[in-house]
């Protein structure tokens, strides 16, 4: 940190953000290319995540990877890392594609959520951090949990599971890897407007759901990217093992 106050800037960093074709990861990766940084967008879909990555500018770019494969993480990081190490790492891919209650989640549901959810970040922070760890550099992971992992809501069970998980991973990561320098914290976002919770926003549930955030309003993604830039850069140089929620208020109730 300057004389001068604390610094946002990403210059010189070089993040990479899953799921960053859209929504809050793509909110993030525009967020971070602002600032500074060389950013590495990854998700499944190549043509939205290309599209995605060209319209941020030069300093984006697109690798796709499916997360829940630990070998395609592998090798996404090593080429993310071909010309310089990942200084920071962005852990937002994640799906919640149904909404039912817990004892209607098939074996086959759950494993598809803890795939992506919880190895798929589990994968990444480790590929990265090793890296960090044989370079002898510092650097930052943040893990895009959800209020759901702190505070469960109806018919979202399997999902807050993986999320709740994911923010004791941050904790863990946080104690073991703070001696070499490597920061790791979350981010637990409230109801945020995206294609994944149009849907849920538009029916019946979502008045019941907007009512009970004491702000008034859903999110929306660029709500959660100034907390990312802030964990990423070295402001938040002395924060590890933290979770920052960004829910309206939702927690107070």
């Amino acid at each position: 940190m300057s004389a001068e106050g604390p610094s946002f800037s990403l210059e010189g960093k070089t993040a990479l953000v899953t799921g960053g074709s859209r929504g809050i990861g793509h909110a993030i990766a525009a967020a971070f290319v602002g600032a500074g940084a060389r950013v590495i967008l990854s998700a499944r879909g190549a043509e939205a995540l290309d599209a995605a990555a060209r319209g941020l500018g030069p300093n984006a770019m697109a690798m796709p990877c499916d997360v829940s494969d630990p070998e395609a993480v592998r090798a996404l990081v090593e080429r993310a890392s071909a010309t310089g190490p990942v200084d920071v790492l962005v852990n937002n891919a994640g799906v919640s594609p149904f909404y039912k209650r817990i004892e209607q989640t098939t074996a086959a549901e759950f494993d598809l959520l803890t795939g992506v959810n919880l190895r798929g970040a589990w994968c990444c922070g480790i590929e990265v951090a090793t890296r960090l760890f044989a370079a002898g550099l510092p650097g930052s992971v943040i893990n895009v949990s959800s209020m759901l992992g702190v505070h469960p809501d109806e018919r979202q069970g399997a999902y807050a599971v993986t999320k709740a998980g994911l923010l004791q991973m941050t904790r863990v990561c946080a104690l073991e890897w703070a001696d070499r320098g490597v920061r790791v914290n979350a981010i637990a976002p409230g109801w945020t407007e995206s294609e994944l919770t149009d849907g849920l926003f538009a029916s019946r549930h979502g008045e019941r759901l907007l009512g009970d955030i004491p702000l008034g309003r859903f999110a929306t993604p660029a709500d959660v990217a100034g907390a990312a830039v802030y964990l990423a850069s070295d402001a938040s140089s002395y924060v590890t093992g933290a979770v920052i929620a960004i829910d309206g208020g939702r927690a107070l109730r």
